[in-house]
Formats: structure tokens, sequence, C-alpha cells
């Protein structure tokens, strides 16, 4: 697109765009126009770009143009949100186990030991670190224990000392 008195190459990155280029774009342009806006929003809905569309569609209300803008920041938002909080879910050893596609089996000849020694491994409410190590080693993952306090984590090292991380 063509933005009027704007000296603006058009395959200038929509994250290089002056906010009156993107003003331009929304208020004058089309879907196609607003395609590469709306995928950077998709895929970063709390950057810049997504915020200063924020700003401008609130500060500068466009007929029609503006709720849709503002429904689609919200629902990447929110996506993003909810993909977010089912990465960090808290769950079990054998829920680790199904999402990464392995059996049982598979897990206990890893570790060396029967199938039915896994699966009651898999329902102790009590582990031994050591056990809990060797688990997430056969499901190609290593073990980390962190200790969170209220102004750092605390990464313990089993057999070692500490190590303090930055803020949460």
């Amino acid at each position: 697109m063509i933005h009027r008195h704007l000296a603006i190459a058009p395959d200038t990155p929509v994250e290089e765009l002056p906010l009156a280029a993107i003003h331009d774009l929304l208020d004058r342009g089309d879907l196609d126009d607003w395609r590469p806006l709306l995928r950077r929003i998709e895929r970063e809905p709390h950057g810049e770009l997504a915020e200063a569309i924020a700003r401008l569609v609130d500060a500068y209300p466009m007929y029609g143009t503006s709720p849709l803008l503002r429904a689609w920041i919200e629902r990447c938002r929110n996506r993003r949100g909810a993909r977010a909080a089912e990465e960090a879910k808290v769950g079990t050893l054998a829920d680790l186990r199904l999402s990464l596609g392995k059996t049982q089996a598979e897990v206990a000849r890893a570790i060396g030991i029967s199938q039915s020694d896994y699966s009651k491994l898999e329902r102790r409410r009590d582990l031994r670190v050591s056990t809990l190590r060797s688990a997430a080693g056969a499901l190609g993952s290593s073990l980390h224990l962190v200790i969170r306090l209220p102004d750092r984590d605390v990464e313990i090292v089993i057999g070692g000392g500490t190590r303090a991380s930055p803020p949460a």
C-alpha cells in the first residue's frame, strides 16, 4: 500500500513502520494490507506492535476497524495465555509419559525395571529423588528441583550446593 505523505518502501516490515503508516494502513487499507499486522499480533500479542495498535485504535476510533482489531488482540492474548497455562500445568509422571507418547513398558525397560514395577512407581505418592531422576532420564528429560522463595528461585543440586536464579 502507498501511504499518503509518507516515504516508505512497500516491502518495509510491519514492525518497522512508523505509527503514522500503521494508522494509514488501518484507516485506508483492506484485509490484504492488514494481514501482516494480524500475523505479527498473533505471534506477539503482547509485543510492541500489538501495544501500539491497541493504543492507536483507542485514541483514534475507526468505524468498524477499532472493535475488530481490539477483539483480535484480546483473542490472541487469551489464546497465548491458555497455551502457557497448559504448558505450565502441574501433572503426574503418568501425564508426562502419555504426553510424550511413551508406554509404561518402554520407560520401564529404559530404567531397568518391570512394567508392573513402573506402574506402581507412577502411582506412588512419595518417590525417591534418584528414582524420579531415572524416570525423567528415561523420558528424555532431566530433573531440576527448585525451591520457590518470594523473591527468587533456588535450584537444588542433589549431591552438591545450590544455585540461585533470578526472580521468576
